[in-house]
């Protein structure tokens, strides 16, 4: 049996003539079956979309960097950073995704920025940090939304 890459969780693979013999010796009927795939502990599926999220550092992210991506065939892609990329950010790897059944395309790889902010620091890397506060008047603005934020 072949299942057709890039299937879907609950999608059917029909088996022609590959189910239960026919009364009084008539033909052999289809053998339906619905597929479950496993979910992955890294990453997940919108469609034909690969979606992840990657993990960056805090100067990464300030600064910009080019990331190694892991794919989910296991290779990896490339990728530039911007400077100044907020946690959250999506970026998309265009035709990395997952085949489309019975069309000739694959969809995208989007993976979202998680920037990590260091939980330790050394007496020096909290003197920088706070110089750097400083030249950045200390704290970010608080963005109004609504009445009262």
């Amino acid at each position: 049996m072949s299942v057709p890459a890039g299937i879907s969780d609950n999608q059917t693979v029909v088996l022609r003539d590959e189910g239960e013999a026919g009364a009084k010796g008539g033909p052999r009927g289809d053998l339906y079956i619905v597929v479950t795939v496993k979910k992955h502990s890294k990453y997940s599926r919108r469609n034909d979309n690969v979606l992840t999220d990657i993990p960056i550092t805090f100067a990464g992210a300030a600064l910009g960097i080019e990331i190694k991506v892991p794919m989910v065939d296991g290779t990896s892609e490339n990728y530039k950073i911007p400077e100044g990329t907020q946690t959250g950010t999506k970026f998309v790897i265009k035709g990395k995704g997952f085949n489309s059944v019975n069309r000739n395309w694959k969809g995208d790889f989007i993976f979202t920025v998680v920037v990590q902010t260091p939980k330790k620091l050394t007496a020096e890397q909290k003197e920088l940090l706070t110089k750097l506060a400083e030249t950045m008047g200390e704290q970010p603005q608080v963005k109004k939304k609504g009445k009262f934020f």
